[in-house]
């Protein structure tokens, strides 16, 4: 789906609920995957600068997840510019997509869509070299699957166990994660409190901590229901919207190939300009009585062309389209 398509259909939302549109994906694509950073901040400025008036927001999103920081500085920007601000979420808003869907007064999800946890995943590098990704949540799970399943509770007993522990992770990094959990926490409590006014505050901390340590997995999906179990502000069920954020969500699914696995390789060898790069040239053979100047010229002019080919840009480039 080009461009021009894409655009209709953002405008027959925007016609719908009479409110400004603003869509941000990205990529969840097999092998090229991108996650919310600090970059899409000054992107977003960009937009806002383009909506003169309104009162009011809608963000298309789409994104496995990523910053929370930024996250929280995206939302927080809107709501300093928009009395009301709603996501609109048709397939996915994992991990920080979800931290920056607290931030809305009204979350719209179709029925395919999903929220999920907000526990921060933690990468380690390993003294071999080799990295360990892991959730704050997964020590506290083994700890008490020692005291309370296995029921080993003597310091005797656990010390070592701790050790080891330490052993295979760096007490600082198990220390930072620590952090991560509680900002996760903390960012999600925050801007849940941008709008909630007419409940206890204590609320907005609540739902922030069932997201960051009621789930056994972070990839645990949070349906339309189950948000609502958490007292998550879901928009009433509309199909006629549900229909049109679809159908975005479908021109983003075409445009950023979601469906098609990236294979550098492969992506490679589809231009025939690169491709030709991986073709060996044929030996180059003089004859045996060549004159002993001229093969010295010719092996002259064969070198210095080999030393301009290395100056020469690079044949091939791959570029990430985080949306357009």
């Amino acid at each position: 789906m080009n461009l021009s398509e894409r655009i209709e259909i953002y405008k027959a939302i925007e016609d719908y609920r009479k409110i400004p549109l603003i869509v941000y994906a990205t990529s969840t694509r097999a092998g090229v995957p991108a996650l919310i950073a600090s970059d899409a901040v000054r992107l977003f400025i960009d937009q806002l600068d383009k909506i003169k008036n309104g009162k009011a927001v809608d963000i298309l999103l789409h994104s496995s997840g990523g910053d929370a920081l930024a996250a929280w500085k995206i939302m927080s920007m809107l709501r300093e510019r928009f009395d009301k601000v709603n996501v609109l979420v048709p397939y996915m808003a994992f991990s920080a997509a979800t931290i920056l869907s607290l931030g809305a007064n009204e979350i719209v999800m179709h029925p395919y869509s999903s929220l999920g946890p907000i526990d921060p995943q933690i990468t380690a590098t390993l003294p071999d070299g080799t990295k360990r990704q892991f959730a704050y949540e997964d020590l506290g799970a083994f700890l008490r699957f020692l005291t309370e399943e296995v029921g080993i509770t003597e310091q005797s007993y656990t010390g070592p166990l701790v050790d080891r522990i330490f052993s295979a992770v760096d007490p600082l990094i198990i220390g930072a994660s620590k952090r991560a959990s509680e900002l996760s926490t903390d960012v999600g409590e925050r801007l849940l409190k941008l709008h909630i006014k007419d409940v206890d505050k204590d609320a907005a901390r609540q739902i922030a901590e069932k997201l960051n340590k009621s789930f056994f997995a972070h990839g645990d999906a949070v349906s339309r229901t189950r948000a609502r179990e958490l007292n998550l502000r879901i928009a009433k069920d509309d199909v006629e919207l549900e229909k049109l954020i679809w159908d975005a969500y479908l021109g983003l699914e075409d445009y950023m190939e979601f469906k098609k696995s990236f294979e550098p390789i492969q992506h490679f060898l589809s231009n025939e300009t690169a491709k030709n790069t991986l073709t060996p040239n044929a030996p180059f053979i003089m004859p045996p009585n060549t004159p002993p100047q001229l093969l010295e010229k010719l092996w002259n002019n064969i070198a210095q062309q080999a030393i301009n080919n290395l100056s020469q840009p690079a044949l091939c480039r791959f570029t990430l389209h985080i949306g357009q």
